[in-house]
């Protein structure tokens, strides 16, 4: 029985009442509508390529849904695949189902729980498996620990530990999902006092690749516990959720100092915030952004401040550039919701780097010469150029895969634009000034902002000297490869090769 005869049996039994109205929401082969944008995805031809055993489930999305278009794409609209199906499990069983369902017919998959990752890991052109109704968080304030779905996102996190005064160490966009977050690294405003997010995991519920739910620990799985944290996109096994330790925080400071764009005052300015953030205590951590969109640029500092303590420690700094100030003292919900980054253009390409030591007046230069060009032809983009400060604290005492725990820094470079034809000159101006940049920075980048451009060399750009015992790690527990994707844990690696 083909698709097309399947397609007019279901019209038939929505006219009649029989099937639920999500169910009913199909198209025929002949007007779906992806068909007049995209002449090579044919609805049909997918669903011809699905197994018996992952037809008609109630949890899939399949191509001939209305639902369908929008499921397919990530946060980043760039990446325009069309998998076969779209699987959405709400129980163990069912994802334990369909997993083995795929390695069963070998099947290619990816799975996506915020689905914020920058470049298409978490989407396929086979299948999708979406985490998103894992969506449960449980704190518990006796012991000082939150139990948390794999598929929430950070505003929902955020917002649900705020409400008691309690949170994790993370950064603060809403959209990102706590789990690519937290089995990347995870770099934030809290990290110097707690912390990468991965730091505070206690213990997560793993799907491995024989298809069994195991709990990781430190005890139970020391290696497995070791490689998740920092290196578990997609590579040892999928994450059901995780639990945190918390900290209690009633009050913070959050202080937001601004110039609009003089060239004159910035080496200055980078300088005097480099050797202030180093020697501030760890309950400070700060950022320091150029931020640029069409035609307008402004240099900030960002800092949070842990506690009751007024925050005045800048005074003595930065008073004298005579910055715009904003300082604010409540809970850590509202500092979080005044940090938080929500830019609405569809299109998007990051890169990054590790420092190990100050940024050099020559690599600040190379700085202030791209924001100068973005201003002089006022591109239409959005760009930010994020330089994280997280010299000493918490970070460098953690024990983990992520590697770069000793970094003086980090620079983060974002540009994002809303129209298809910006794109071919927006990938050229952030590749152009990535390189520029790079003799000034360590060879380590950051593998949450995932970037393809690095070809090959990702793994010792994300993993440095942790990559030998990774690949140990991903022949123990996946000898089959089940879990892979672009950069994902090889099961072979060659040092000679880098």
């Amino acid at each position: 029985m083909n698709s097309k005869f399947l397609l007019l049996l279901a019209v038939s039994i929505c006219t009649a009442g029989l099937l639920s109205a999500d169910e009913c929401n199909t198209y025929t082969c002949t007007d779906n509508p992806l068909l007049q944008a995209y002449p090579n995805q044919n609805m049909c031809s997918l669903l011809d390529t699905i197994p018996v055993a992952l037809q008609n489930l109630d949890y899939v999305i399949y191509p001939n849904y209305e639902s369908y278009d929008i499921n397919r794409f990530n946060y980043n609209k760039r990446f325009n695949l069309f998998p076969a199906a779209i699987i959405i499990p709400q129980t163990y069983e069912q994802l334990q189902y369909a997993f083995r369902a795929l390695t069963a017919n070998n099947l290619p998959f990816s799975v996506r729980s915020g689905g914020h990752c920058y470049g298409p890991g978490s989407l396929s052109s086979g299948y999708i498996i979406d985490m998103r109704n894992f969506n449960e968080i449980t704190p518990n304030v006796a012991n000082n620990t939150v139990t948390i779905g794999a598929g929430l996102h950070l505003g929902e996190v955020i917002s649900a530990l705020g409400a008691i005064n309690y949170a994790i160490p993370t950064g603060t966009c809403p959209s990102v999902g706590v789990t690519g977050l937290a089995l990347g690294g995870g770099i934030g405003l809290l990290a110097r006092a707690y912390g990468l997010t991965t730091d505070s995991i206690i213990s997560m519920t793993v799907l491995m690749a024989n298809g069994t739910i195991i709990e990781v620990t430190k005890s139970t799985y020391p290696d497995l516990f070791w490689a998740l944290r920092g290196a578990g996109a997609n590579s040892f096994g999928i994450v059901l959720d995780f639990t945190f330790k918390m900290y209690h925080i009633p009050t913070v400071s959050y202080l937001q100092l601004s110039w609009t764009w003089d060239p004159r005052r910035v080496t200055e300015i980078v300088k005097t915030w480099q050797h202030w953030f180093a020697a501030q205590s760890p309950n400070i951590t700060s950022e320091l952004v150029f931020y640029y969109n069409n035609g307008q640029a402004t240099l900030k500092i960002n800092a949070l401040k842990i506690g009751a303590t007024p925050f005045t420690e800048w005074k003595s700094a930065f008073k004298r550039f005579k910055p715009t100030v904003n300082l604010y003292q409540g809970n850590y919900l509202g500092a979080a919701d005044l940090f938080a980054s929500n830019y609405t253009q569809p299109f998007s390409k990051v890169k990054s780097k590790f420092l190990f030591s100050p940024l050099s007046s020559a690599g600040i230069d190379v700085i202030i010469k791209f924001m100068n060009k973005l201003i002089k032809h006022a591109y239409p983009y959005l760009c930010f150029i994020d330089f994280e400060g997280a010299r000493g604290g918490a970070v460098a005492d953690g024990n983990s895969s992520f590697f770069p725990r000793k970094a003086y820094g980090s620079v983060f470079q974002f540009i994002y634009w809303s129209l298809e034809f910006q794109q071919e000159e927006a990938l050229r101006l952030i590749r152009k000034f990535y390189k520029a940049f790079e003799p000034y920075a360590s060879p380590y980048d950051y593998a949450n902002l995932v970037d393809y451009d690095l070809g090959p060399d990702y793994l010792h750009a994300y993993y440095g000297s942790n990559i030998t015992r990774l690949v140990k790690v991903k022949n123990r527990y996946d000898p089959k490869n089940i879990f892979t994707w672009h950069q994902g844990i090889p099961l072979e690696y060659d040092p000679k090769s880098v």
